[in-house]
Formats: C-alpha cells, structure tokens, sequence
C-alpha cells in the first residue's frame, strides 16, 4: 500500500513538475538564514528535529520546502547567485531531514516570482487525499453491513 502511494506521489509530481500542488496544507515551520549564507543556527536544528517528528505522526503525506524568490530584472550573475543561494538553502533543510531519519517524502519548490525579498525555507505539510474505494471493496463493506 504504501510503495502504492509512493508511486502515485511520484507520478503526481512527474506530471506536475511545473506547479506543485498542496491539499490540506499545515505550516510547521520555518528556517530563517542570515543574508547570503546557506548555514542555519544550531537552534534550527531543534526545531527541524520537532517537524520531523510532527511529519511522523501526520500519517499519508509529503513534507513541501518551499523558497520564495524575487526576480532581478537585469543583472543575470546576481540572479544565479541567488537561485544557487535559494537551491543551496532548501537542500540543508532536505539533507538535515533526511539524515533524522525523516520516512516521509520531501518534495522542493523554488518560487522564482515572489513581491518580497526573503531568506527563509517554509516547511509545509501536505496531505494527501483520501483515496476512493474500489467497486470491490464498497461491494464488500456492503455485504459486510446486511
């Protein structure tokens, strides 16, 4: 059931590559970084350890990383500064997850149009949706009720 899942998130994000989408979204935190470095305070490593916990207990779902990025109209090193500056901040968040032994998947999402300039990681549950039951399973639940 759960490779089922797995796979099912795979496809949704293979087909949607373009534009994630989050049903039933919970914010657990957020990892603030000091201006143009990729290193969080230890103190953040406390509170990634809580959201991997709080992941855990969530049952079906995905961990959404998401960084908003403000674009730079005319200046394309300053640009590529920060989209590798906005990749190399969700990836520690990724790594550090992933390394506390996180089972659930970790999905990424740069924002390349944001209004503000931001230096944070937002972390966002998302669950996924129930699945519906099968003829066969209604059939017997029926059966099973009579």
């Amino acid at each position: 059931m759960r490779a089922m899942t797995l796979s099912g998130l795979l496809m949704l994000a293979l087909a949607n590559s373009a534009n994630a989408t989050c049903d039933g979204q919970e914010q657990l935190g957020q990892v603030e970084y000091p201006k143009n470095s990729s290193y969080f305070s230890s103190s953040v490593s406390n509170q990634l350890n809580d959201v991997s916990q709080q992941a855990q207990q969530k049952g079906e779902g995905y961990l959404m990383l998401e960084f908003n990025l403000r674009p730079i109209i005319g200046n394309k090193s300053l640009q590529q500064y920060n989209m590798w500056l906005a990749s190399r901040r969700v990836e520690r968040v990724k790594e550090y997850l992933t390394k506390s032994q996180l089972t659930s998947p970790i999905i990424t999402r740069i924002n390349t149009a944001s209004a503000t300039e931001q230096r944070q990681v937002d972390i966002v549950w998302c669950s996924l949706p129930a699945e519906p039951e099968s003829d066969a399973e209604a059939t017997t639940k029926v059966a099973m009720v009579e």
